[in-house]
């Protein structure tokens, strides 16, 4: 052998022990959120994690499985990054009011039933909250607090979130469809850490003004639609028991109801009052 040869065949081989190294050093590093951060930075998620992996992660002190729902799905807001692992609580966390009854509103569903737009409501405050005690803050002239004695009477989600979690997520970009009844259709932007699901991300299609919006690929990867055996995955429990869970687009035609996912996986619709299962995303950035 030349010593030319010699000298590439060298080359090649301490190439692919770097490259051993540098698999096993990243296997050690995603042990720890902020080295699952670091693979997510440089752009690496997709090699070292599929779509519905699990990861472990406490929240209000006790350990909760999340989910892999997308990679690079989510646009960070922060131009500096360009990458994105979001996952999902496989469960729901706990039961709440999306938003409380506006009884000075002239619309009657809202008199009655609460505010059914995702921007205004109780429940996007209070997922965004790293408050010892959470105050709640009006978004409209008719907006009223949410029920004490609940969620909304002490820490913010943040809070009671695991703190090495809640270190590596960052903002990312997302859109609503406002109803037509009240809000005028169209959609509504907004920029958030913890956030619910939409109609389209669950379920694919398009209810009203959607744009921007695509299915993750763990709910596509089920059925397009809502429809057959893969509405078992969309199936959650709080504890033992099979649970509503909050969606965030609103009822096109009603002002007073968001979307939610039924008992048995198929879509409907429960008042902003109501008490129904929170299964929030969050976004590693």
């Amino acid at each position: 052998m030349s010593l030319v040869e010699y000298a590439r065949l060298k080359r090649h081989i301490d190439k692919r022990f770097d490259g051993l190294y540098s698999v096993l050093r990243a296997a050690e590093l995603i042990t720890t959120w902020a080295g699952v951060q670091g693979v997510v930075r440089a752009g690496l998620a997709d090699k070292f994690f599929s779509i519905g992996d699990q990861f472990v992660a406490t929240f209000n002190g006790q350990p909760v499985v999340w989910d892999v729902i997308g990679i690079d799905h989510d646009k960070p807001t922060d131009p500096r990054f360009t990458h994105s692992l979001t996952i999902q609580s496989r469960d729901i966390l706990l039961t709440a009011q999306f938003d409380a009854p506006e009884p000075d509103n002239p619309n009657s569903d809202r008199q009655q039933y609460g505010n059914n737009r995702y921007i205004h409501s109780a429940i996007r405050q209070w997922l965004n909250s790293e408050e010892e005690e959470f105050t709640w803050q009006p978004q409209h002239q008719y907006d009223m607090p949410p029920p004490t004695g609940a969620i909304y009477d002490g820490p913010g989600f943040l809070k009671l979130l695991d703190p090495e979690l809640v270190a590596v997520l960052g903002a990312v970009d997302k859109q609503v469809a406002r109803n037509t009844v009240t809000d005028g259709g169209g959609q509504d932007l907004f920029s958030d850490k913890v956030f619910l699901l939409s109609i389209v991300e669950v379920y694919g299609g398009s209810e009203g003004t959607t744009s921007g919006e695509a299915p993750y690929p763990y709910y596509e990867s089920l059925a397009p639609s809502p429809t057959g055996a893969a509405l078992d995955g969309r199936i959650k429990y709080l504890g033992a028991s099979v649970r509503y869970w909050r969606l965030r687009s609103p009822s096109l035609t009603g002002a007073g109801s968001p979307r939610s996912v039924g008992s048995n996986g198929s879509l409907g619709s429960t008042p902003a009052s109501g008490s129904v299962g929170v299964a929030p995303a969050v976004v590693i950035v």
